[in-house]
């Protein structure tokens, strides 16, 4: 009588087996439902190339169009070698106008030299500065400026924007309007932008298809300078469609591309390039912690500290050109939630440093807290940015400090 094989004979068979069947599936799941690169309309890792969108990747093709003919990009944004995008002077289109220096016109342009007796404040800072969703005199820079007749307010902010593109942009823009401050102002919750040199890395669905200068940290947290990647379209178009030399620029600049290398690698380079468990793993692993507040709050965390070199910097920058500096917080609906269900501003933190450092910051939080704007549908658009109330809010709260 035959002998059965023994015993753990017969259980490495069933994992032989068990493996191959999973080994199948995979392959097959693989090829047939994760065939198109997405799933459930998210594009999977690896991201080559780094173009999350149908939107992103049309902008990739019209910008190898406009190569071809040698012309502007359409609209409002124009490319920026310096700054990555910024708004095109003396252009209009719907609800968004700019005058002569790409300021948001929310009333008459402005006039240099600037009128006599009027105090001067530039504004710089992201979508909530610059009044992403409303009509130009519906900004709290633009009703800040009707409010306070011996204010006339500038209006330098540019959706999108990183605090380290908007002190670039005082930098290069401001000078011409001879100020008598600057502002500039902080959503924490887009804190995130200033570790980024590549701004889909960081939004995955933005329609910002650029690259960004951004600061890195050197000795004692100074402030180490790195250029745009993408200082020409062309530059721009090649980083995007040749993915080595995308990693070649971004690999350890960008935050975002640093902490997921694989998903990033060119296709195919990596065995779980070639897994569908392995592609959905390398997905989800660099979807994880993008909501900032784990990190602002951290005083050694690499987004803390950029950020707060930057403001320091463009402090004493400001000092250094005999004009007062004024940081605002512009918290979004998300920040006034977290702090209504009981739970301390995730920026606290950082504010504490700045206001430790001398920096004179205003806090909006309180005043849209008070006014219930953290429930209230009225005070938020479509998008998330602040409706025409809320910029009457801080308008108001504003115009009350000084």
């Amino acid at each position: 009588m035959p002998q059965s094989p023994p015993r753990s004979r017969r259980i490495l068979k069933r994992l032989l087996l068990a493996a191959a069947v999973l080994v199948a599936a995979d392959q097959l799941l693989l090829y047939t439902a994760l065939s198109s690169d997405h799933l459930a309309g998210r594009y999977l890792a690896p991201f080559d190339p780094p173009l999350f969108t149908p939107v992103q990747r049309e902008r990739l093709r019209a910008y190898r169009a406009l190569i071809e003919e040698d012309s502007l990009l359409p609209g409002l944004t124009a490319f920026d070698g310096e700054l990555g995008w910024c708004p095109r002077p003396d252009h209009s289109r719907g609800n968004y106008s700019y005058d002569a220096h790409g300021c948001r016109l929310g009333g008459s342009p402005l006039t240099t030299p600037k009128p006599a007796g009027v105090r001067r404040i530039v504004t710089l800072g992201c979508s909530f500065t610059h009044g992403d969703e409303v009509r130009g005199e519906e900004t709290w820079a633009a009703q800040l400026d009707r409010l306070r007749p011996d204010l006339e307010v500038a209006n330098l902010g540019v959706g999108g924007y990183g605090i380290d593109q908007a002190w670039l942009r005082w930098r290069r823009d401001a000078e011409a309007l001879e100020p008598d401050e600057v502002w500039l102002g902080l959503c924490p919750a887009t804190s995130w932008r200033v570790v980024t040199c590549y701004a889909p890395a960081c939004r995955h669905w933005t329609q910002m298809v650029f690259f960004k200068p951004r600061f890195l940290l050197g000795e004692g947290d100074a402030l180490e300078l790195q250029r745009s990647p993408a200082p020409d379209l062309d530059t721009l178009v090649h980083l995007l469609s040749d993915q080595e030399a995308f990693l070649a620029e971004t690999g350890e600049s960008d935050w975002w591309v640093r902490r997921a290398p694989r998903a990033y690698a060119p296709r195919g380079t990596s065995i779980l390039h070639w897994s569908a468990l392995g592609r959905l793993g390398l997905t989800a692993a660099e979807a994880r912690g993008r909501e900032p507040a784990r990190w602002l709050r951290d005083p050694q965390s690499e987004l803390h500290r950029v950020t707060r070199a930057v403001i320091l910097a463009a402090r004493e920058e400001a000092a250094l050109r005999g004009v007062p500096f004024r940081l605002l917080v512009l918290p979004s609906r998300g920040g006034l939630r977290s702090l209504s269900a009981g739970r301390p501003a995730y920026w606290g933190p950082l504010v504490e440093a700045l206001r430790g450092e001398g920096v004179v910051v205003h806090d909006l939080t309180t005043a849209l807290l008070d006014a219930g704007l953290d429930e209230d549908p009225r005070g938020w658009q479509p998008q998330g940015h602040y409706s025409p109330r809320a910029n009457r809010m801080v308008a108001e709260t504003l115009s009350s400090l000084f």
